[in-house]
C-alpha cells in the first residue's frame, strides 16, 4: 500500500509540473519628452475581443508591469497622466509568456 500510495504522490507531483505558462504581460516605462520618470501614470489594457481591462499604476520611476494577461489580442493601451496628453496604441497583440 506505501508504494502504490508513493507512486500516486509522484504522479500529481509530476502533472502539477507540466501545467507550463498560459499567459503573457506588459511592461515598460512612462516618461515625458525629456525622459524624466512619471510616476503615478493610469496604465489600461483593453482586450477587444472580451472587453477584459487591466490596469495598473506607473511606480515612483515610472515602470508598470501587467501580469497575467490574456494572450492574443488585439489590445488597446490607453496611458494618461495629470498634464499630458492621453496615449493610446491600438492592435497590440501579445505572445504566450513572453513580456
Amino acid at each position: 500500500m506505501k508504494k502504490l500510495l508513493l507512486g500516486f504522490i509522484l504522479l500529481c507531483g509530476v502533472n502539477a509540473f507540466a501545467q507550463g505558462v498560459t499567459t503573457s504581460s506588459i511592461n515598460g516605462q512612462i516618461t515625458d519628452q525629456n525622459e524624466e520618470a512619471l510616476p503615478g501614470a493610469n496604465i489600461i489594457a483593453i482586450h477587444q475581443p472580451t472587453g477584459t481591462k487591466y490596469g495598473v499604476i506607473s511606480d515612483f520611476d515610472g515602470f508598470y508591469r501587467i501580469p497575467n494577461m490574456r494572450v492574443g489580442g488585439p489590445y488597446k493601451i490607453e496611458i494618461t497622466y495629470v498634464g499630458f496628453k492621453p496615449k493610446t496604441f491600438q492592435n497590440v497583440f501579445l505572445r504566450l509568456g513572453d513580456s
